[in-house]
């Protein structure tokens, strides 16, 4: 029996109108596990993620379970427990990372961990940008400011919202390993459209397609990137 991180059952969301966003919606993430969510634009991924850390609250479902208990997405136990990077964040931009990063970790009661950090700023080539607010950085070097904060945390359920888009190829390539790596503290469920970021850093992937979720399927082979493109097609 899978050993659930996080099970959501028959997810509804909607905007002002009466229609769903997200239609009947069943999905899980198991511990130390990474999940993407696949799906093209307009597909409603930004609109689950923004329902699952409570930022978008219109939404009705069957049943929530964090580690097995029965939760909201607004308890105040399961948002201490995840953490979500979004395709674009203009907060903080005064900020520089130490400012944010001292402040997020206090936030959510961590110690922050300085050779774990130290090793993803370097790798990252995010060195030299160490002391610049937000406002000055580049779009790949704002996912890396908020991505390396958001890792730091090593919290049990990490969410990216197209973590890859803005990244240069040496970030993209160090992101999909720390991704790997970071099954040992906790799970990742990442929305992408990128082919390469599923099948170098994922356990397993969900078609959304027209607010609609498809059963889980593993991420095994080098067939994986045909199957999801034919399922965008078909």
């Amino acid at each position: 029996m899978a050993n659930n991180l996080l099970e959501v059952d028959n997810l509804k969301s909607r905007y002002e109108t009466d229609k769903n966003v997200l239609d009947g919606c069943t999905f899980s993430i198991e511990e130390n596990e990474i999940v993407a969510l696949v799906g093209s634009n307009g597909s409603g991924k930004t609109t689950l993620i923004k329902t699952i850390t409570d930022i978008h609250p219109k939404f009705d479902a069957n049943r929530i379970n964090f580690r097995g208990k029965n939760i909201d997405f607004s308890n105040e136990s399961f948002k201490l427990n995840r953490i979500a990077v979004f395709s674009e964040d203009n907060s903080f931009k005064y900020w520089t990372f130490h400012e944010y990063n001292e402040f997020l970790h206090k936030v959510y009661n961590r110690e922050i961990d300085e050779e774990y950090q130290n090793y993803m700023i370097e790798n990252f080539n995010f060195t030299q940008y160490i002391n610049k607010p937000v406002k000055e950085l580049s779009m790949g070097n704002k996912k890396k400011f908020f991505i390396i904060a958001a890792l730091g945390l090593k919290l049990p359920l990490l969410i990216l919202d197209e973590p890859v888009d803005g990244l240069d190829f040496e970030g993209s390539v160090f992101l999909y390993k720390i991704m790997r790596e970071y099954k040992k503290y906790g799970s990742i469920f990442m929305a992408s459209h990128i082919l390469e970021s599923i099948t170098e850093s994922c356990d397993t992937y969900i078609l959304l397609d027209h607010g609609k979720l498809s059963d889980k399927t593993t991420v095994n082979s080098d067939l994986t990137s045909k199957k999801i493109l034919q399922n965008f097609k078909g």
